[in-house]
């Protein structure tokens, strides 16, 4: 028979364990596995490239593989259903952009619930774009192309990487604040609208301004403008649309790490801490100098409320302008 002082040393080691609420133990052991992050986009592209940098960081960290599962097709929506539909355990993450939060609007159904079934844990990173045309397109600034697209109605068309990018959505927002019309010719991807571009076949384009700057530099393109809030360090000489003709424009790229909804809290607090980490370590830090991109910051309950504005911002948008799935 067991001495009394065993018992009470037996009841409170079980005492204690009870302690340990399941979310603290499931932070303990996460990850446990092999991470997926599955990215809406075919391999090359710029979510792509941040989903590799970010998650070879975690790897490093947490001593697991991290996979990156490329699932293009119907607007992100095929990417985003597997990650929503995925065991709420941290192991399965997506990568969005603006279409995100462009589709509850475009589409009139979507195989999951933007707001319910998934939820931010991180920012990966912000990307400014710039706004570039044919050299043969007579504007030397955005005011005198503007001023062209008032006099051509639908004229002057505009290309994109594809319906609801960050191009056509930033383009589209421009043409709604200037109350100007465009002609929209989605692309499937940024490499052949930026081809057809420089031939002429299109007129302009606001793409990222690190895979535009070569052919700036190369007197392929003329940049007039550039999309986000503030001016470039890549780029300091040139304005921002606010500054160029467009008070209030401001547009940046975004791109957020998602879970599915029901990721226990202490799971996501870890990842979006440790995705923090990664982005403070020197040799990322300058591979997004390089890429013209700013790290990502924000709690994801700050990046929630951010999403819910860029549905509502979008929605109104989408409004204003028609856009339509294609």
């Amino acid at each position: 028979m067991k001495q009394p002082s065993t018992l009470w040393g037996l009841a409170l080691c079980l005492g204690l364990s009870l302690l340990v609420s399941p979310s603290a133990q499931a932070q303990d052991s996460y990850p446990s596995k092999p991470i997926k992050i599955v990215v809406p986009f075919p391999p090359g592209g710029a979510a792509d490239n941040f989903a590799r940098l970010v998650g070879q960081k975690l790897g490093e960290a947490w001593g697991q593989p991290v996979v990156i599962d490329n699932k293009p097709g119907a607007g992100g929506q095929i990417a985003t259903q597997a990650v929503a539909s995925a065991p709420a355990d941290g192991h399965t993450l997506l990568v969005v952009t603006v279409g995100h939060a462009v589709n509850p609007s475009l589409y009139a159904r979507l195989p999951y619930d933007t707001e319910k079934d998934l939820l931010p844990v991180a920012r990966l990173a912000t990307v400014p774009s710039v706004l570039v045309v044919n050299t043969a397109v007579p504007a030397q600034n955005l005011k005198e192309l503007l001023a062209l697209a008032r006099a051509q109605p639908d004229k002057l068309a505009y290309a994109s990487s594809g319906n609801a990018t960050t191009s056509h959505v930033s383009a589209a927002l421009l043409a709604s604040m200037a109350g100007v019309q465009m002609l929209h010719v989605p692309y499937k991807g940024s490499a052949p609208a930026l081809t057809d571009l420089i031939s002429g076949q299109v007129q302009l384009m606001i793409d990222p301004l690190v895979s535009s700057a070569q052919h700036v530099k190369a007197g392929k393109l003329r940049a007039l403008a550039l999309s986000g809030p503030t001016r470039s360090p890549l780029a300091p000489d040139l304005p921002t649309m606010a500054e160029a003709g467009v008070p209030g424009y401001a547009f940046a790229a975004w791109f957020l790490l998602l879970a599915p909804a029901g990721t226990p809290a202490p799971v996501v607090t870890k990842l979006n801490e440790q995705v923090a980490r990664s982005l403070a370590a020197a040799d990322l830090q300058a591979r997004y100098t390089a890429m013209g991109a700013e790290a990502g910051q924000g709690t994801p309950t700050e990046l929630q409320a951010f999403l819910a504005a860029e549905i509502r911002r979008y929605a109104k948008l989408v409004k204003d302008t028609g856009m339509k799935a294609e």
